[in-house]
């Protein structure tokens, strides 16, 4: 390990030497953190671009967003699926089990995760920028608030804010989103693929259906 660690170190000197056509300080040399980061915005960057050169609707675009979740690998132990796009698929299966009608929900399930690939020390504001303009108000306000839903479920979340969440009208959809991911990291678990899912979006949203039922009660396992 630690001959793999100066390996790495006289790769990243060389690099920069490359670059900087010179000496260049141990100091300015961004640390391996640091690199990833800005490997994984790379690939998010080039993903999108090539979505954009193709032409696609908004749900091509948000393929491309959760295909790079494939390269998002985690502690397998936490996390037994193994990456954050299986993760995604299982989510959006348990969704789908209890309202299949409901586009945005649904959206919500597959995209929660996407800013993993992009900042994971903050995935939800990078997430909900890189869907700006590509999901709905009710979509973006799923993922926005989930980290409150999961507090929720700890017994967390502060009165106030508890009692704001349980007074909004998509509190019960929360509330099964939240179980959702709770129940998405199950080794070979049953899922869509990411084409399927997309076409299941795309089917709904050329039906219209947007929103949730009115005439139907969303319960949280």
């Amino acid at each position: 390990l630690a001959d793999r660690g100066g390996d790495s170190r006289r790769a990243g000197f060389r690099a920069a030497r490359r670059v900087g056509r010179g000496w260049v300080p141990p100091w300015h040399l961004p640390d391996s953190e640091e690199i990833r980061r800005e490997a994984e915005r790379a690939l998010v960057k080039q993903t999108d671009a090539a979505a954009s050169r193709l032409g696609g609707d908004r749900f091509d675009a948000l393929e491309a967003l959760v295909r790079v979740l494939a390269a998002v690998k985690r502690d397998p132990v936490k996390f037994p699926e193994g990456d954050a796009l299986e993760h995604s698929l299982q989510v959006f299966a348990r969704v789908a089990e209890e309202c299949p009608w409901d586009e945005e929900l649904l959206t919500a399930a597959l995209v929660h995760d996407c800013g993993l690939a992009i900042d994971r020390q903050n995935a939800v504001p990078a997430a909900l920028e890189a869907l700006e303009g590509l999901v709905t108000e009710r979509t973006a306000w799923f993922g926005e608030m989930l980290p409150a839903a999961t507090a929720l479920h700890a017994g967390t979340l502060g009165a106030r804010a508890r009692h704001r969440l349980e007074a909004h009208p998509d509190h019960e959809a929360l509330l099964l989103l939240e179980s959702a991911d709770r129940r998405g990291h199950v080794r070979s678990g049953d899922a869509p693929t990411l084409e399927e899912a997309i076409d299941t979006l795309r089917s709904l949203d050329a039906d219209g259906n947007s929103g949730a039922s009115d005439d139907t009660a969303v319960q949280a396992p």
